[in-house]
């Protein structure tokens, strides 16, 4: 069935964050938009264990359809990116380390350091601190998602990404990672450059030629 591979899968890329060191403990939620129907992880369960038969069934408006245990906490934050971008079909919210230390700092991140970072997370929306799974933290991913972006810093929390699939958030989330290491560890050496915008929009225009 549909459901079960989609479950499944929700269930693999969590397992996937939480080996790769992307959250921790119980934290880090997930899910799928299949149609009417949300795939997402239950709450307050450490992410390497989860299963198919552990992802809970909601709908548009957050109600349990299926599962056992309670849905994600943090729902509504999902609800309210499938509501407002109608290209996306999955999110991650999670706590990586370094992504997490920059939003601790609410230091924006260098997005034109790299040209893969420039072409993956532009733009990146930085979120003021709001009491996370309610609904003025969900509200606040409106004036975001209304100028396209699908990369967000949660001051004090950590980040979410949002996809076309599961893939495609994924990479987000291990781009913009990737991204906070080394702009960290560049500014050790007191040397962190970017790359003039010109030059990042001619290898924009020349990757969406290929």
């Amino acid at each position: 069935m549909q459901s079960n591979l989609l479950k499944n899968e929700v269930a693999e890329f969590a397992k996937l964050v939480w080996d790769r060191k992307l959250t921790d403990g119980t934290g880090g939620n997930m899910s799928i938009k299949d149609g009417e129907k949300i795939y997402i992880t239950p709450t307050s369960t450490i992410k390497h264990f989860l299963t198919e038969k552990d992802i809970i069934t909601i709908d548009k408006d957050g109600n349990k359809i299926e599962g056992e245990k309670d849905p994600s906490s943090e729902r509504r934050m999902h609800l309210k990116i499938y509501e407002k971008a109608s290209d996306v079909t999955a999110v991650i919210h999670a706590h990586p380390i370094f992504s997490t230390s920059f939003a601790i700092t609410f230091e924006k991140l260098p997005i034109n350091a790299l040209p893969e970072s420039a072409l993956v997370l532009d733009p990146i929306t930085y979120i003021e601190y709001k009491m996370p799974g309610t609904q003025e933290f969900a509200d606040a991913f409106e004036e975001g998602l209304e100028r396209g972006s699908k990369v967000f810093v949660l001051q004090n929390h950590g980040v979410t990404v949002a996809g076309k699939d599961m893939k495609d958030a994924y990479v987000k989330l291990e781009t913009l990672e990737f991204l906070a290491q080394v702009s960290f560890i560049s500014k050790l050496y007191g040397n962190l450059t970017e790359i003039p915008v010109d030059k990042i929009k001619a290898f924009k225009e020349f990757v969406n030629k290929k």
